[in-house]
């Protein structure tokens, strides 16, 4: 049977569902509760998960195997991982909507797009005709696909926006067949929750064996399409980078422009201080030659008087020796005045003497005769 576009919508939102968005959650329970820590981690928390009552003996089978090192993540389900990652510490805290609606836009926690994948999951899961309006679609398809993206990383994100251009083919019919089945059986039924985890088990083994059957083909779409999707990302990066590195350039033009009229503003500067400089270093040549010139006259001047000075000097000094000579010449008549009055003074008081005597004999009469 052929599909139609509501019925390609629902089996596309399945695969991203059930195969990214479960692949997605997973990577990011391996984050919190990496592997090889996992057993010890439940076995820490085994009183509280063994406690809970909605929790079944085929779930608490896959999460304690004998041995207990054969657990791994790759078992669980979606639903459990985001049971574990409520009750399992460190506890993911609840988006402001609750873990059972869908949440608000803007909430971007991780709470908040655990609680999308669960939702959108349930929805799917009661589906009454495996359709999916264009309208829901796209909703549906932008609000997983970015919670894909923060949950598991770019990869996956990348994956998840190839998934929107999966081939569908008629094979594929069969698992919307098993979609309805599987909800019939569960209205008619009423089938434990284990026997619907097998059939969603079931499910993913037919959408894992429809994937290798068109693997080659996908392939190629897929990379077709990363292509397509790197190039308009690199288109989109590389014109957001010329946008940016254009006005970066726009604004490093500018500042070359003004640091050129700076540098030139600057020159004009430089060279009327230059010019100023050699003009005042030629008035001061100038005025070192003119004191040159008056210096040099003055000490012309002053040689001229220090000869004239020095011809007086002599004449001074021939004129002392010639003082000299007079003042020993004088002394000399003084030593021979002076002897001449010693020998004046020294008759005289002989004549003294003699007219003493000559009166103490009664003799008078001139002491000369």
């Amino acid at each position: 049977m052929s599909l139609t576009v509501e019925e390609s919508n629902f089996l596309r939102f399945y695969f991203l569902n059930l195969k990214i968005a479960s692949k997605a959650v997973r990577l990011y329970f391996d984050s919190v509760h990496p592997p090889a820590g996992l057993a010890n981690e439940l076995a820490n928390s085994s009183a509280t998960l063994k406690g809970l009552r909605f929790i079944t003996k085929l779930q608490l089978k896959i999460l304690y195997p004998s041995p207990a090192s054969n657990v791994r993540s790759d078992d669980f389900d979606t639903t459990l991982i985001v049971c574990l990652l409520r009750n399992m510490r460190p506890r993911e805290t609840a988006p402001s909507t609750g873990w059972d609606n869908l949440p608000i836009p803007g909430d971007t926690s991780t709470g908040a797009d655990l609680a999308r994948v669960k939702w959108y999951r349930n929805k799917l899961t009661h589906s009454e005709d495996g359709k999916l309006s264009p309208t829901d679609f796209s909703q549906y398809w932008g609000d997983l696909q970015v919670a894909i993206g923060r949950l598991g990383g770019p990869s996956l994100l990348i994956e998840a926006q190839s998934a929107l251009h999966i081939v569908m083919d008629k094979s594929l019919t069969d698992i919307l067949k098993l979609v309805r089945n599987c909800k019939q059986d569960v209205h008619d039924l009423h089938i434990t929750q284990e026997e619907h985890t097998n059939m969603i088990e079931n499910l993913k083994t037919a959408i894992e064996n429809q994937k290798i059957c068109k693997a080659q083909h996908e392939n190629r779409m897929q990379k077709l399409n990363d292509s397509l999707k790197k190039g308009e990302t690199e288109a989109q990066k590389i014109t957001a980078e010329l946008k940016e590195h254009k006005g970066a350039i726009d604004k490093a033009i500018e500042n070359i422009e003004a640091f050129k009229r700076e540098i030139e503003k600057k020159e004009d500067i430089i060279k009327d201080i230059q010019e100023k400089a050699v003009e005042k270093q030629n008035q001061i040549e100038n005025h070192l030659v003119s004191l040159q010139c008056k210096f040099d006259k003055k000490f012309k001047e002053i040689d001229e008087q220090l000869v004239k000075h020095d011809g007086q000097m002599a004449k001074y000094e021939g004129q002392l020796v010639k003082n000299d000579e007079q003042i020993t010449k004088q002394g000399g008549q003084l030593v021979k005045h002076d002897e001449q009055l010693a020998t004046c003074e020294k008759n005289i008081d002989d004549m003294k003497e003699l007219y003493a005597t000559n009166v103490t004999s009664g003799k008078t009469g001139s002491v000369y005769s």
